[in-house]
């Protein structure tokens, strides 16, 4: 086989682009021709040496899409040369409790493509074919490698009956936070507020239409209640992972309304437990997604903004460059390594 670049995690705080010889195929495996990857938090962590998963050399990337170039297969699997596809990353153990009942995401021994094995910022990568997804030739690379984050939003939707008359907050306006606000706002909810304590980030979520407010805003509470008659909003999303929103979430939802937490805390953190029993609320975990999540991800995409996310864009020869921008604290959105894709 030939040679390619990969943008690879090879120590803390080093991310360095090789060349590697193209991986070689297994039975039931696929050569995929990465067009676009997102760079995510989560490797922000892995590449400061912090993921206790993750072990150098390891190439990076959980959220791409690209072409299947070659298949080892029988010949009446389900894909074939040619087909544009998104990677659904998960590698569930897949003889567990939530395996068995077709849930796993919440599975105990989780791994991923991009954390525990080689990932898609590269220019090619073998996969298995149980996680690959088809997309349509229509759909931009941009938008397919934002499949994966949006499938996020999709599922912490998926997790609380949402219905036109509710009023939802959205604590945090990073990708997931926006990405769940977008998919809320195909429930066509009655009226929906959006947090964050970055400036940058509470203008991209006011072009995309929704209500935006300062997280440290004193004033929060108060008019969370005016918009709802005093009684609180009826859905809280939590997607930052902050302990400022933990101590926030109980406040702003109204007694027996419901709470999905889907920000990853690094630690434990305080809660208003006393409001959970108090006000009889629902509190929930959302961890990533199911595939039937991620196959409703490609079905809204075209219809949402998604591009409007991407503040940044950097070909994969350059993703130590972008790294290092995203490591030194910048605030600048959802950055996109650009391979062989539009």
């Amino acid at each position: 086989m030939g040679k390619m670049w990969a943008a690879r995690y090879v120590g803390p705080n080093r991310i360095e682009t090789d060349e590697l010889k193209i991986p070689t195929l297994d039975e039931g495996e696929a050569l995929v021709q990465v067009e676009a990857c997102g760079i995510c938090g989560s490797d922000l962590a892995i590449a400061a040496g912090l993921h206790p998963r993750a072990r150098a050399p390891l190439t990076l990337g959980h959220e791409f899409c690209g072409r299947v170039i070659e298949l080892r297969s029988a010949e009446d699997a389900d894909f074939k040369v040619g087909d544009r596809v998104a990677i659904y990353p998960l590698i569930p153990c897949g003889h567990c409790f939530v395996c068995g009942n077709n849930n796993p995401q919440a599975c105990r021994e989780l791994r991923l493509y991009g954390f525990d094995v080689d990932g898609g910022m590269a220019e090619f990568v073998k996969l298995s074919l149980t996680n690959l997804v088809k997309i349509p030739n229509s759909l931009p690379s941009s938008v397919g490698a934002l499949l994966e984050p949006l499938a996020v939003g999709v599922h912490a939707v998926s997790r609380v009956p949402i219905g036109p008359t509710d009023t939802v907050v959205v604590l945090g306006s990073g990708t997931i936070g926006l990405v769940t606000a977008l998919t809320v706002k195909t429930c066509n909810v009655a009226r929906m507020f959006v947090t964050d304590i970055v400036a940058a980030r509470l203008e991209l979520a006011r072009e995309l239409g929704f209500e935006a407010l300062h997280a440290h805003d004193p004033g929060l509470g108060r008019l969370i209640l005016d918009a709802t008659h005093g009684e609180g909003a009826d859905v809280v999303f939590e997607c930052t992972g902050a302990p400022l929103a933990a101590l926030q979430m109980t406040d702003l939802v109204r007694s027996q309304g419901s709470i999905v937490n889907c920000g990853v805390f690094k630690k434990p953190v305080e809660v208003n437990l006393q409001a959970v029993n108090f006000k009889e609320l629902i509190l929930m975990g959302s961890r990533v997604y199911s595939l039937r999540d991620f196959c409703r991800a490609i079905q809204i995409a075209p219809s949402l903004p998604m591009n409007k996310l991407i503040t940044l864009r950097f070909p994969l020869q350059l993703a130590g460059d972008a790294f290092g921008l995203l490591m030194s604290g910048a605030n600048i959105g959802k950055v996109l390594l650009e391979v062989s894709g539009t």
